[in-house]
């Protein structure tokens, strides 16, 4: 039986290296694209070897044709310091690289999953402004998406291309760099090192956070559902609340860190809620985040601990290593 061909887009990307690790465990053969390299992924360090794993160093600004049967999108320089000091990059990557994704699967015939983002739902912060610099600084990411989202729902319409989108909410997990900036590994990082957390505003925001496992699951099963005559939109995240400052203080626990928490500057376009909608996901797809914040939490914390040990270990001198 010949084996399924997978392209992620952004698969050095923390969710990204989770599922090409997933799809290659499965026994797909994968093609992970993106303009980082490979070493930025601790969960592909021992892919570069097998077979069936392929690494192409490519920006989707610029077009690429590769025999698939599948592509998951998930390529976006979704870094807070990416996209506001590269806006222009970041709506390319968006929107010339979904058409170049989307030529793609149209001449395979190939399906299209794309990763979008909880955020681009409304806050109460979008208010009728004539201040265009303050839109396209705090809410590029969230517009490239929506642009993104337009693109995939027009090439279903239009040239039948079978695409699916699915809007990610927090996630988190192992298998992240050191330097990632999603809040609990900023935290956890933190608290190991006995730093000081910082919290923008009172710490009151309301979350979930949900297991980079799950999440991957998710895509699959959304990619694996039977195709409809429109583009199948779900929601993926975890509907377990907790406020900004209750998951410091829980990641203080679990470390038993000896963190101060300090309260900085509200940013002015956060929002006091966001939680995810999961009654169509679990309608259409089945499925459902199974993994507690407290177990993924201790999951992270030891990988992030081991990550730690063995920088610091690497930066010591030959008398310490022997002594």
């Amino acid at each position: 039986m010949q084996k399924k061909r997978s392209i992620v887009l952004g698969g050095v990307g923390f969710i990204g290296s989770h599922l090409c690790r997933t799809l290659l465990d499965r026994g797909h053969e994968v093609f992970a694209i993106d303009i980082r390299d490979i070493t930025h992924a601790p969960m592909l360090r021992k892919s570069l070897h097998e077979a069936s794993f392929h690494y192409i160093h490519h920006n989707i600004i610029h077009p690429f044709g590769i025999r698939c049967d599948e592509i998951y999108h998930l390529a976006a320089p979704s870094m807070v310091r990416y996209n506001r000091a590269l806006p222009v990059e970041t709506l390319r990557v968006a929107m010339v690289g979904s058409i170049h994704a989307l030529d793609t699967a149209r001449t395979e015939h190939a399906r299209v999953v794309l990763a979008s983002t909880g955020s681009i739902y409304h806050t109460e912060h979008q208010v009728a402004t004539n201040d265009t610099t303050a839109a396209t600084t705090q809410h590029l990411l969230v517009e490239s998406k929506r642009a993104a989202e337009a693109l995939h729902c027009a090439y279903r319409q239009e040239f039948g291309v079978d695409t699916r989108i699915a809007r990610i909410f927090n996630s988190y997990g192992s298998g992240s760099d050191l330097m990632d900036q999603r809040v609990v590994n900023k935290m956890v990082v933190a608290a190991l090192q006995n730093r000081d957390i910082l919290i923008e505003g009172n710490g009151e925001q309301i979350r979930t956070f949900c297991w980079v496992g799950d999440i991957v699951e998710g895509l699959i099963q959304l990619m694996q559902a039977l195709p409809t005559d429109h583009t199948r939109i779900v929601n993926l995240g975890s509907d377990q609340e907790i406020s900004i400052l209750g998951l410091a203080h829980r990641i203080i626990a679990l470390t038993g860190s000896r963190s101060r928490i300090l309260h900085v500057a509200a940013r002015n376009e956060d929002i006091r809620r966001r939680v995810p909608d999961l009654t169509t996901t679990h309608r259409e797809l089945g499925w459902y985040p199974t993994t507690s914040l407290e177990e993924g939490l201790k999951r992270t914390i030891n990988y992030i601990e081991k990550e730690l040990s063995e920088r610091a270990g690497a930066f010591c001198s030959w008398i310490e290593v022997n002594h």
